[in-house]
């Protein structure tokens, strides 16, 4: 198909295009990648950013759903972040157009190239955040047990 050629003509040592779901090779893109584009229009959890912060790839994303919950931009969401209890660890972009998308591709990019160290410092930071169902657990069995104490059953 045209699509997948395309790309493979252009660049032939270095794309290509595959249209099937394989687990093992997804796993080496994320952890072959220095940073990880989701430009989603919508992403009601988005695990694609958090699987890639677990590799240590900074996480650009359109700021949406789950993308929105879980990266918080490195220039932008330092007070949103803290309110997470996190510290920023990507780049997030507003709007459909290119031009929110290059905002946010070239701060990563710049602070890839001109500031390897505190890059370096990111990757390691957003390789340790919690994404697990730990501690959400322990909040929604908390909230069960206050609401336990709160009802007043009768027999």
């Amino acid at each position: 198909n045209a699509l997948r050629e395309q790309p493979m003509r252009a660049y032939p040592d270095r794309a290509a295009l595959f249209f099937s779901y394989d687990e093992p090779l997804s796993h080496l893109i994320y952890a072959a990648s220095d940073m990880f584009l989701v430009p989603s229009m919508f992403e009601p959890c988005g695990l694609t950013q958090m699987i890639a912060m677990r590799y240590g790839s900074i996480a650009v994303v359109r700021k949406t759903g789950g993308l929105a919950d879980t990266v918080f931009d490195l220039d932008h969401d330092e007070e949103r972040a803290h309110d997470a209890g996190l510290h920023p660890n990507g780049f997030s972009f507003e709007g459909t157009d290119t031009a929110g998308m290059d905002y946010a591709l070239n701060r990563a990019l710049g602070m890839f190239y001109s500031d390897r160290e505190s890059w370096n410092e990111l990757a390691a930071a957003v390789m340790q955040q919690d994404w697990s169902w730990d501690n959400p657990a322990l909040d929604y069995l908390e909230l069960y047990y206050k609401a336990l104490k709160g009802c007043v059953v009768e027999a």
